[in-house]
């Protein structure tokens, strides 16, 4: 009962889902085929439209090293071919991602290793490791949004295997009510702070 309240609070708070906007960056650190990285942001982009947030993906230029957060991307994605997974059985997030975050929770970088995302659809052929990598730059972007630790299911499980594979390939793994609260929260909290610092450039 609590929980649901908390999800009503954050509900009310936000108030219709819908509208929201961030931009990411993609940096192809290890040359990548291109098509392979065009899914991937195709199939993150469909988790967050899928609850009213677009994403606007930038190049990997000189706006990501830019002295005006004007310019910079929200958040930065770095995809990066290393990565090996060492057994059998549910995979670590962590093998296939992270986020660079602060003690105070705050960051706007991440990595993907497509090594261990590769090695985790041979051990579970149900879906492709560009789908996957897609994911995984979604669930990384959303520890960016909600913070630090997992969920016992959904697209924030600390682990994925078979179940999670399937989930995404029927495009059913996403974030729960409350992670899409969270989400939807800081990117308003985000854009009030951004139109507070600059009032002139928001008509105000």
């Amino acid at each position: 009962m609590k929980n649901a309240l908390s999800i009503w609070v954050l509900f009310v708070a936000t108030g219709a889902f819908g509208g929201e906007r961030m931009s990411v960056s993609v940096c192809n650190m290890n040359g990548l085929p291109e098509p392979a990285i065009r899914h991937a942001e195709d199939e993150a982009a469909y988790v967050f439209r899928a609850m009213g947030v677009e994403i606007n993906w930038i190049g990997c230029g000189a706006e990501v090293g830019a002295e005006d957060a004007r310019i910079r991307p929200d958040f930065i994605v770095r995809v990066r071919t290393g990565g090996r997974i060492a057994k059998a059985g549910p995979v670590s997030l962590e093998a296939m991602g992270r986020a660079f975050m602060d003690s105070t929770g705050y960051g706007f970088m991440v990595d993907t290793y497509y090594g261990a995302i590769r090695d985790l659809t041979l051990l579970f052929p149900f879906a492709g490791s560009d789908q996957v990598l897609g994911y995984t730059i979604a669930h990384e972007l959303g520890h960016l949004l909600i913070g630090a630790g997992h969920r016992a299911n959904g697209i924030m499980r600390a682990a994925w295997s078979k179940a999670e594979l399937e989930a995404l390939n029927r495009r059913h793994l996403r974030f729960n009510d409350w992670e899409r609260a969270v989400i939807i929260h800081k990117l308003q909290m985000r854009d009030a702070a951004t139109a507070a610092a600059h009032p002139a450039e928001f008509g105000g």
